[in-house]
């Protein structure tokens, strides 16, 4: 980044011959949005890799509960030609994992965690004499496992949900709310109709305020079923009681907002083919328009019933032609303008595959949704393509308080914007959909569950739906309250309604909603140090939760909050580490790490008008430079003196004739 940043000027041609690694400095994309901005085209070489090179890394949790199964994933990559090798993977000094082979390759190891801390390494032995670096040869990896968390599950029955939990968490069933839920990191309701929750409200509410959670599981006696319409229980959860009501002539205002940026062949049609199936999945009562943009946006259609002009609408859509650059912010804001002066349900769905490293234009984007949110619009996102930006269209989202869809969106789009099923469809049983999947909750998760039965909720603005029925009934709707969280489900804890969410793969959705819920599992603690594993071009940060300030010879603690504490220390080899109890692993740099070309500055190279060359091409590549160095020079010559000369002539003139007449008209 900076290498390209100290040579670029205006309307220059740079030729960069690197791998695209970018380890420190000025991040690339930046970088190349500000040669973007100067009219200068960075291009560079195609180039296969001189030296081979295998190295090894651990991916899994840093933190889990004790007696959980973790799945830990250990990746070699081979670079160049195929290095051999021998992987052995050490848990706790037991070597777990002992296998040869010459390429890249996975390995998953799953574990049955105790309480304490563990250490992970993996290893590359009798490697070939053709590896060239030898330090990203060995990983070390940490997890900190802590003791199952303390929840109270409050049922007026027996409930076969709470015998699963009991064997996760340390868990207190009561048949009634207690006065007293600050030893408790989570509270479970299962089932309380309102004459049992109304008196608890407040102090429940103070108790979820200060960074607890709550998880309020629907039944025969609860929601709808319960009484909740109208009182207090409803301020506290993320839904209000009751269902939503079908009419002939909807007031769902939807605008599909299309990235239509330079990209290949295949990447254009899998986009068409996207836009066209979003439309095809909305109800043909809603109002839709449709907006275009690249580097400026483009009103494709008006908003109208779908009714009126689909066909018109496709055919268009079907017709775009793809060119320029990604400027998601102006989409969003012509979508934005286009709903401003309808009244109703206002929604748009971005069909885009956010790939950018530009930090300023993600800012713009989310800046963007946030504004849409905040005139009453829910920005939905689709992901379109292989290598889309999914964390950066899941935070756009979210700020626009809708959800992304990473995969094909038809589907879910359907559920929310789509014709109800009728009762001859197939699909009419109540099966579950997960709609957002990039909750917490829901994340790389599955669902197979079909519920006999569920209670009326409606999810309030703020909040996040999880899961729906294939009827978009809602189900599972989550939202922050105060500091702490706060999830419904509109369905019972499997003794009736839901017994398919109690088997083994589907429940663990619930488990990760109660995990969700409790949060931070070590904010009830008077001791407790953290550390996150590093790498030797950064430090180890030492976070320490204590009544008093700790005492360590290397380490210097400065108060950052209340009985918090954090230290730096600065590694100086590889391996594990040990502070107050705690370990902490420091692995090579982070320039051992990315190896190869790096695909990313490929695509960074082609929206700055640059080409990738191959090495020998040298005529082409002065063949380019001679092209893109012809520049369109616009010069102006001003004419507006002779008309301003013209115009003072007629206006003394006027007055001269003025005065002449009035000396007449006098005598």
């Amino acid at each position: 980044g900076d290498g390209i940043l100290n040579n670029i000027e205006r309307d220059e041609n740079v030729l960069v011959i690197t791998d695209g690694n970018n380890n420190d400095g000025k991040l690339l994309g930046d970088v190349m949005l500000l040669a973007s901005s100067l009219n200068t085209t960075v291009s560079t070489i195609s180039m296969e890799p001189i030296r081979s090179d295998v190295g090894v890394e651990i991916f899994g949790a840093s933190e889990a509960i004790r007696d959980t199964e973790e799945a830990f994933i250990v990746e070699v990559n081979n670079i160049g030609e195929n290095i051999p090798y021998t992987l052995e993977v050490k848990f706790d000094e037991e070597i777990v994992i002992a296998k040869s082979d010459d390429k890249s390759n996975t390995f998953t190891l799953n574990k049955k965690l105790s309480e304490g801390y563990h250490k992970i390494s993996a290893e590359l032995l009798n490697v070939g004499e053709n590896d060239y670096f030898r330090q990203n040869n060995k990983y070390y990896k940490t997890v900190k496992v802590v003791p199952r968390p303390r929840i109270l599950f409050v049922s007026e029955k027996s409930s076969p949900l709470a015998s699963d939990l009991g064997n996760i968490y340390d868990l207190t069933t009561l048949n009634t709310i207690p006065s007293d839920l600050s030893s408790y990191l989570a509270v479970i309701l299962n089932d309380i109709p309102s004459t049992k929750f109304l008196p608890y409200i407040n102090p429940l509410s103070n108790y979820v305020s200060d960074g607890n959670g709550l998880f309020v599981i629907g039944g025969q006696n609860s929601y709808d079923r319960g009484s909740y319409k109208g009182t207090m229980i409803e301020t506290l959860l993320p839904i209000k009681v009751g269902a939503g009501e079908e009419s002939e002539k909807s007031d769902v205002y939807i605008v599909i907002v299309i990235d239509i940026s330079h990209g290949t062949a295949e990447y254009v049609n899998v986009e068409k083919a996207q836009a066209v199936s979003v439309i095809d999945s909305l109800d043909k009562k809603n109002n839709v328009g449709v907006i275009a943009f690249n580097t400026v946006p483009y009103k494709v259609a008006d908003i109208k019933p779908l009714s009126e002009n689909k066909k018109e609408v496709i055919d268009k859509v079907s017709r775009l032609l793809f060119d320029g650059q990604s400027f998601f912010n102006l989409g969003l804001d012509a979508g934005n303008k286009m709903l401003r002066n309808v009244a109703g349900g206002k929604n748009i769905i971005l069909i885009t595959d956010g790939k950018t490293t530009y930090n300023k234009l993600m800012s713009d984007t989310k800046e963007s949704a946030l504004q849409a949110s905040a005139r009453g619009i829910k920005v939905y996102v689709v992901g379109v393509g292989e290598n889309r930006n999914d964390e950066f269209l899941t935070s756009v989202a979210t700020l626009g308080e809708g959800i992304y869809f990473p995969v094909d969106a038809s589907n879910k789009l359907k559920i929310l914007f789509g014709e109800p099923e009728s009762k001859d469809d197939k699909e009419y049983l109540n099966k579950l959909v997960l709609l957002d999947t990039t909750h917490f909750i829901t994340f790389n998760q599955s669902l197979d569950v079909v519920v006999s039965g569920y209670n009326y909720i409606i999810p309030k603005p703020a909040s996040r739906m999880l899961i729906t029925t294939n009827k978009n009934i809602p189900i599972m709707v989550a939202w922050r309250f105060g500091l702490g969280r706060v999830i419904s489900m509109a369905t019972d804890d499997g003794s009736k309604w839901n017994g398919e969410f109690l088997s083994k793969e589907n429940s663990k959705i619930l488990t990760k909603t109660v995990n969700w819920a409790i949060g931070d599992l070590t904010r009830k603690k008077n001791f407790d140090v953290s550390i996150k594993d590093t790498t030797l071009d950064s430090p180890l940060i030492i976070s320490v939760v204590s009544g008093t300030l700790p005492q360590h010879e290397d380490l210097i603690f400065v108060k950052s909050d209340v009985n918090f504490y954090n230290a730096k220390f600065d590694p100086t080899r590889t391996g594990f580490y040990n502070f107050l109890g705690a370990d902490a692993a420091a692995n090579y740099k982070d320039e051992f790490r990315e190896l190869g070309i790096n695909e990313e500055f490929l695509a960074l190279v082609e929206q700055t008008d640059g080409k990738v060359f191959d090495k020998e091409d040298i005529d082409g590549i002065l063949e380019f430079v001679n092209e893109k160095s012809k520049r369109i020079k616009v010069d102006t010559t001003e004419y507006k003196w002779p008309f301003l000369l013209a115009a003072l002539i007629l206006f003394l003139g006027e007055i001269g004739l003025r005065r002449i007449w009035e000396n007449k008209g006098y005598r």
